[in-house]
Parts: C-alpha cells; structure tokens; sequence
C-alpha cells in the first residue's frame, strides 16, 4: 500500500520586529531615521512626566552648557574661532581635512584665556587638545550626515536657549552647520529633572572622557539625586538613576574623597577607575605608603602591571621605622621586691639619704614592717619628683 504524501506547510517567515511595533528601515534615508529617532527620544521624555517638546531652533539662539565637565571649557569664543575656521577649510574643498595647526593654537589660546577668567584650573592640555580635535572631527562627519542624537535645551535668561545636555553635538553642529543653521533639538519648557544625572549618563559612556570629568560629574549628579530625594539615598538608588552598576558607585564615591587622588586625575596622572579606586582605599589603611605612592606617581605617572606590586615594591623601597618609644610616665611605679634594705639604699644618691626622712630609717632591719615603710617613703618621694616634673619644676 503507497503511503500518501502529506504536503509540507510553507514555513512562516519570522518578522525581525514584533507585529505592531515601530523599526528602522534600513532602506528609508538618514534624513527619515533621523526624524523617527527624534520622535522616539521626544515620546519617552514625555512619558517621563517632563513637558518637552521636539522643535527646530536656530544655533544663534542657543548658549554652551557650562557645567559640562567634558567641554566646559570651549565657550562661545572658542566656538565661533572653529566655526570660522571650518567654513574656510571646507569651502577649500578640502572634505576630510585635518584641523590647521594654527586654529588648533589659536582655539588652545583661547581656551586658556577663558579658563583664567573664571579661576579655573583646565584639564592637561594634551586632554584638552584630544577634546577639540574630536569635536572638529565630529563637525566633519555632520557636515554631510544627520545628528541622530538630538541634544536638549532649555529657555535660559535673556531669551537664549541654553543646553541642557548634548554639549558636544551642539558645537560641533554649530562649527559644522554655522550659527544661522536650525537643528532639532529636545526643548524642555521647564528646567529638565535631573540634568546633572543625565549629563552623567550621556558623558559615562564615552571612551575618550577624562576620569576627572567622569568623577565631576559623578559628584553633582549624587548631590543633585540628594537634593531632590527626602529620604537617605543609598548606593543602589543612585546607580539605578544612573544607569551604571552599585560596584562604579561606590568606587567613584570612593574615589571622590580623596583630595589628593583627585588633585592627581586632575593633573592627568591617574586615568583609569580602578587605579584610583585601590589608590584610595590605601589612604585609609597606610597613609605613609599612600604618600610615597602619591609623590612617585606625580613623578613617572600611573604605573603600569598589579596594583599590589606597585605597592609592595614601594613597601620595600620606604625606610624601616623606628622601635616606637614609650613616653611619659609610666601607669605604675615598679621598683624591685628586695629583703635586704641595704640594697635598697644603694639605688639612690647621697644627697638624698641625707634629708632627714631618709635619716630616720635603719637601714640594718630586716623585718617586714621596716621594708614596708622604706617602701612607702620611695614611693612617696618618686611620686612627689614626678609631680615635680610635670608642673616644669
């Protein structure tokens, strides 16, 4: 008997997004990804409870954010000295080119000028040098690409808009785009809950951010979750407004009491996490190897290899310490138990065996109530020349 065939049900072809649910077509322009991106970031502030709002606004109209900790220094006039700049290389034709190193020194001088005025001590110049490259570089990518990302901005005093976070994409679209240009941004119509923490959140994930700035901005975010929360705050709500892991906080926690730590990441000595982290937990367990770490590390920089090789080498290399010397009066005073009196009155001088409490006392008794009372009176006359001392007779 043939066996009939049964037909073969065509397979169901998988979707690569659930049914209902917005994607990216890869095959819509980047002008349209851009548009649904924006849709997306505006609907989820929303959702937040933050009256927002997705609108173009002239670059003119919109002031750096200066409590950035990444870019605070690249202000208005160092921004305006690249916008210039650019406009010129790229009319050259010049598509991919190289920041000029004289716009470089003359943005570097620049920058130096603005950080004196506001007393404030800039990050190593070479970190400065890497951030207003990357930005120019970035302007170059914009010019013929969409910010897929757009930044936030607020209203801010004088009818300016002022960003809120997204530094870095607004100076480079402004370089980029020049001042007349109008972008998409996120328009908060009050001033964004938790601006720092959101600056840290977008900061955190960049390779190229300084640990200074991250650990900056760390500290005004936990002070701003503080500020804003009635209760104690624990290391576990902080990093679920974060974003990050309760291990980087309390790290970076750690991290952040140390001055002398942080004078060191400031200066560009110590640039990685973990580093500092260790660094700092031996200011609290030996303050003299800590020194000797800080002075060698301001000295030759972070050092490579096993922490705990690091120190142990400079364990060794430290002078051994001195036996430590008991001082000041002991809690009790000893002399020793003798029978024989006349040991006694050996262990002290002529002139004192000559006072006439001490000429009263036979010294040639040997029974106990005689060495009890030599006893009474040494211990009396030692009491009395401590007293004696201590009142700087």
């Amino acid at each position: 008997m043939a066996l009939k065939k049964r037909r073969r049900e065509e397979p169901v072809q998988a979707s690569g997004e659930p049914e209902g649910r917005a994607t990216l077509d890869s095959r819509r322009s980047a002008e349209d990804i851009q548009t649904q991106l924006n849709d997306r970031m505006a609907t989820q502030a929303s959702k937040s409870g933050e009256k927002v709002r997705l609108e173009k606004i002239a670059l003119a109209k919109i002031t750096p954010d200066p409590d950035n900790q990444r870019t605070w220094f690249i202000n208005q006039g160092t921004i305006t000295i690249l916008s210039q700049a650019f406009r010129e290389v790229w009319e050259e034709g010049a598509k991919h080119a190289e920041m000029p190193e004289a716009i470089l020194d003359k943005s570097l001088d620049q920058i130096t000028r603005y950080a004196q005025t506001q007393a404030l001590e800039l990050p190593p110049m070479a970190d400065v040098t890497e951030t207003v490259q990357g930005i120019w570089d970035f302007a170059v990518h914009l010019k013929t690409e969409p910010l897929l990302q757009p930044f936030a901005v607020t209203l801010g005093p004088g009818g300016k808009y002022r960003v809120a976070y997204g530094n870095r994409r607004f100076i480079a679209s402004y370089i980029a785009h020049g001042d007349t240009h109008e972008v998409e941004c996120l328009n908060y119509q009050a001033e964004p809950k938790y601006p720092a923490a959101k600056r840290f959140v977008e900061n955190n994930q960049r390779a190229d951010l300084p640990l200074q700035a991250k650990v900056e901005d760390f500290k005004k975010a936990v002070a701003e979750i503080r500020r804003h929360t009635p209760h104690r705050v624990s290391n576990v709500e902080v990093a679920n407004r974060l974003g990050v892991g309760r291990n980087l906080v309390q790290k970076l926690e750690k991290i952040a009491g140390s001055s002398d730590v942080n004078l060191l990441m400031a200066t560009g000595q110590i640039r990685s996490v973990e580093f500092a982290y260790k660094l700092s937990v031996l200011e609290n367990n030996d303050k003299r190897l800590f020194k000797a770490a800080c002075k060698q590390i301001a000295e030759k920089g972070e050092p490579t290899g096993d922490f705990n090789a690091f120190k142990s080498a400079l364990a060794d290399a430290l002078p051994k310490k001195p036996a430590r010397k008991s001082a000041g009066r002991p809690a009790k005073i000893k002399f020793p138990a003798v029978a024989e009196p006349r040991v006694l009155q050996q262990l002290f001088a002529p002139e004192v065996l000559a006072q006439p409490q001490w000429q009263q006392l036979d010294w040639g008794d040997t029974s106990k109530p005689n060495i009890e009372r030599i006893e009474k009176l040494i211990k009396s006359t030692l009491d009395a020349l401590v007293k004696d001392l201590s009142a700087g007779a």
